[in-house]
């Protein structure tokens, strides 16, 4: 966390070459989130009675896993329903390509449109620290999950993009969270408690969500 203060203060650069020329699985994240409503980072009815916050850096593999093993589920299963709402929150911490696509995840969070954004840079992961987070890879993700991409690419060097991902390392401190992904389970009314699953699967998670819902 000491490093993501210190990188999360860049900005999104002009780096050139590669990058994706194709998208992986926009029909897939387009159909997973169709008609729930978004409000910057958060995801689903703002009255739902439970809310989970996702604390994650897209260039970490084990939040891609959670992002295709465990998510669609859990939208499907608790988010639709209105039972519970998602929030994520990015710590870029990982090294400079983890910063270029939170800013961007974070501008596309301006728009209402982060997690079609997120998804898809889980579903187009590439290899940590390799370079691939050029502006081309960060066109198409936008491309891909309906963004504006001038407008989102002049966003990401915003104050409010700067106060979205620090925020995100404030909240993190304060629950003592030093590794992606981690979880936050907020009850309406309640205390917030982190969610340890001891696996990234569907039922260590549904079995700590139905206990905050008072159906477990």
């Amino acid at each position: 966390l000491i490093v993501a203060a210190l990188v999360v203060i860049s900005q999104v650069g002009s780096s050139s070459g590669g990058g994706a020329s194709e998208v992986n699985g926009v029909t897939q994240t387009q159909a997973l989130f169709r008609g729930i409503p978004q409000q910057g980072i958060a995801l689903g009815d703002p009255r739902a009675p439970v809310t989970l916050t996702e604390f994650a850096d897209l260039q970490c593999p084990f939040c891609r896993q959670y992002s295709e093993a465990v998510l669609p589920t859990l939208v499907k299963r608790y988010v639709r329903t209105g039972r519970v709402r998602m929030v994520f929150r990015n710590l870029a911490f990982i090294g400079a390509d983890s910063v270029r696509a939170a800013r961007l995840a974070a501008a596309a969070g301006l728009e209402d449109r982060l997690w079609q954004f997120t998804d898809l840079v889980y579903r187009n992961q590439g290899t940590e620290n390799s370079g691939y987070v050029t502006d081309t890879y960060l066109r198409n993700i936008a491309r891909g999950a309906g963004l504006h991409v001038g407008q989102a690419f002049g966003d990401a060097t915003t104050a409010a993009v700067s106060g979205q991902l620090d925020a995100a390392l404030r909240q993190a401190r304060q629950f003592q969270i030093d590794s992606t992904p981690s979880f936050v389970l907020s009850p309406a009314g309640g205390r917030p408690q982190r969610l340890s699953p001891s696996a990234l699967t569907v039922d260590q998670f549904a079995r700590q969500i139905e206990a905050a819902l008072g159906t477990g």
